[in-house]
């Protein structure tokens, strides 16, 4: 991955504890984080924060399957940050698209990681998503253009912590697909994730050369 596949604006937003505007290929997405604070009673809980992510779209209702794209990166979000450091609080973030031209659900997770990081908020580890797609010919593509993946028999998202050791948190598959050809793509992405962990590293670096 090259610079000009990934740009990201971190703390552009007032009224946030963070925020990252992420451009990946020709997709791009807005991140808030705001909390942690205290919710209504209803979602209160004496032992954790409560994580919760909204996903809006640029245009249009949010339909069913952006519903089921919203749980996945709560479910990330909730597996990353360390929620018991703060109890009886909420954590909010809003990921609002502004441009789908493929591999929004991996541009989304990796934006949403970003502005954790710029919030603050402790973390357990960070995490980065890669998608790739397969042919006909059974040829792996990481990240896909959108022409790719309508085309492609299979595509995949997949996204890993930074771990020592290689550490799968959450897999999004479409289509048919081998056993092989699974692994061989967590294999390509696992790889890709590097990048984007590497990605992460400089943005932060700079962020504070900036400041």
């Amino acid at each position: 991955m090259t610079e000009e596949f990934l740009k990201c604006k971190l703390g552009f937003l007032g009224n946030t504890e963070g925020s990252a505007y992420l451009s990946q290929g020709k997709s791009t997405v807005c991140v808030s984080v705001v909390g942690p604070f205290e919710p209504k009673a209803s979602k209160c809980m004496y032992d954790r924060a409560t994580v919760d992510v909204t996903f809006r779209r640029k245009t249009g209702s949010i339909t069913v399957h952006d519903k089921m794209l919203e749980g996945i990166m709560q479910s990330t979000c909730e597996k990353a940050l360390i929620v018991e450091q703060y109890p009886r609080t909420t954590i909010v973030v809003t990921v609002q698209e502004m441009q789908d031209r493929g591999n929004l659900l991996s541009t989304c997770l990796n934006a949403s990681c970003m502005a954790l990081m710029n919030s603050g908020i402790a973390m357990h580890h960070l995490f980065a998503a890669v998608s790739c797609a397969v042919t006909e010919k059974e040829e792996i593509i990481i990240n896909p253009d959108e022409s790719q993946i309508n085309s492609s028999v299979s595509y995949f998202t997949l996204v890993f912590a930074n771990a020592e050791t290689r550490c799968l948190l959450t897999s999004h598959t479409i289509g048919e697909f081998s056993q092989k050809t699974y692994m061989d793509c967590m294999d390509k992405c696992y790889a890709a994730s590097k990048e984007v962990f590497n990605f992460y590293k400089n943005v932060i670096k700079n962020s504070y050369i900036f400041n």
